[in-house]
């Protein structure tokens, strides 16, 4: 699959497209499955965050319908999952459900650890429910005709969260739309002890400096490879913007190892005025705000180079997959489709704050409501034309990540050249 770049267009026809399968009653199955399901997830079946509550509601409703089947959740280190999960399976350990983030997708399923949902999945769940998801977020997938798991939450995943607060400070109601606007107003942003900019430099599972060199649009990964040129004129240019936002004092040399987690904790206390942060933990953020109010906490696109449009990149986002050596397939597979039922489409959208997998429940009157503006926002995104997606077949993932984040580290912590930083990680990265 080559890097998607999503009109405007084609997504307002998508959304309408979606009214056609309105009405449908929930995803259903045969009473008499039996057994357990084992669910390796990163969230907790006990967690207070707002998608573990929307979890628990799920499970709880699962299990009403299906008496005879217990569901596990063995909550597991998100950064560790698939790596764990492809050693478990090659162990034969692995439980039988897999929550993924898309970036993995290839690893996972050149390893052989997932079924292939085609003929998993019940005709009803075909039927109903499979054409009213995203079909950019589905098709990514597919492999070579053969399904590998379901996309969950469609968002646009790490963007920039900000301070509306804080940017009215300096007259301006968002963000800028440019790097070369940007940079100056992160540094202005920068105020005591709060800074205008916060990057996570040490989580393995995403890169900023990739974040930021998607401001270049859908052509920097190549649509073959999947590589992108770490050494080459855009590369480059992020670099120098890195350098300039340390130099401005919107980034701190002095975090150098910051998680997503540090990141959003960080940000409650009132530490920086715009960070990179996942979208589906906007409502998280919000709820533990503590030196703003949560009114003021907003979402924006990545500023972008040039004349290209700032850019919306759909991914790492999760997926959720069967194990091919799972011991009870059929009630796995219930459970999954039970993800994305309209009961929990409208439960991850009223509580956690997120766009809905199902877009049919998308006509609900709860989506014209005030309550719904944040979703409105992430919505409005999606349908910006600097949507784009990481590559299906993302080489040496296990690598890409944490090399760049060690790049961005240096040019953040050092007075190395950017050229001699890049280099040492193209060389590490063996591209």
């Amino acid at each position: 699959m080559k890097t998607a770049n999503i009109s405007r267009r084609t997504l307002l026809r998508l959304g309408a497209a979606s009214l056609v399968t309105a009405g449908f009653p929930s995803i259903g199955r045969a009473a008499n499955l039996s057994g357990t399901v084992r669910v390796w997830s990163f969230l907790s079946a006990d967690g207070r965050s707002p998608r573990e509550v929307v979890l628990r509601d799920i499970i709880k409703r699962f299990s009403a319908a299906n008496p005879n089947v217990k569901v596990v959740v063995e909550a597991q280190p998100f950064q560790e999952l698939e790596v764990k999960f492809v050693a478990a399976s090659a162990q034969n350990r692995a439980p039988d459900v897999i929550w993924m983030r898309d970036t993995f997708l290839d690893l996972v399923q050149r390893r052989g650890a997932l079924a292939d949902l085609n003929g998993l999945l019940s005709e009803d769940f075909k039927t109903r429910a499979l054409p009213d998801l995203y079909p950019v977020f589905v098709e990514k997938s597919v492999f070579d005709g053969k399904r590998t798991s379901l996309p969950l939450w469609p968002s646009p995943a790490q963007t920039i969260f900000y301070r509306k607060d804080a940017l009215a400070e300096v007259g301006l109601k968002e963000p800028p739309k440019t790097w070369s606007d940007f940079v100056p107003v992160a540094g202005k942003l920068t105020k005591g002890e709060r800074l205008g900019f916060g990057l996570p430099t040490n989580d393995n599972s995403v890169s900023a400096f990739i974040n930021m060199l998607s401001g270049f649009g859908p052509s920097i990964f190549d649509a073959k490879t999947g590589q992108f040129d770490v050494i080459g004129a855009h590369a480059i240019e992020v670099g120098n913007v890195v350098r300039q936002l340390v130099d401005n004092g919107a980034l701190s040399s002095t975090l150098l190892n910051a998680m997503g987690d540090d990141i959003q904790d960080q940000f409650a206390s009132g530490r920086f005025a715009m960070v990179q942060a996942f979208a589906p933990r906007f409502q998280q953020y919000k709820q533990i705000a503590a030196a703003y109010k949560s009114e003021d906490l907003a979402v924006a696109p990545w500023p972008a180079f040039g004349s290209n449009p700032p850019a919306v990149l759909l991914g790492p986002y999760w997926t959720v997959g069967v194990a091919s050596k799972s011991a009870n397939p059929a009630a796995a597979t219930a459970f999954v489709e039970s993800l994305y039922s309209e009961e929990a489409s409208m439960g991850w959208a009223k509580t956690a704050g997120l766009v809905p997998d199902r877009r049919s429940v998308l006509k609900a009157p709860y989506f014209s409501t005030p309550e719904a503006a944040d979703i409105q926002s992430f919505m409005a995104l999606l349908a910006s034309p600097g949507v784009m997606t990481f590559p299906q077949r993302m080489p040496d993932i296990t690598k890409v990540f944490p090399v760049m984040n060690t790049a961005l580290q240096e040019l953040i912590g050092t007075k190395e050249s950017v050229e001699a930083i890049l280099a040492r990680a193209k060389s590490t990265l063996g591209w």
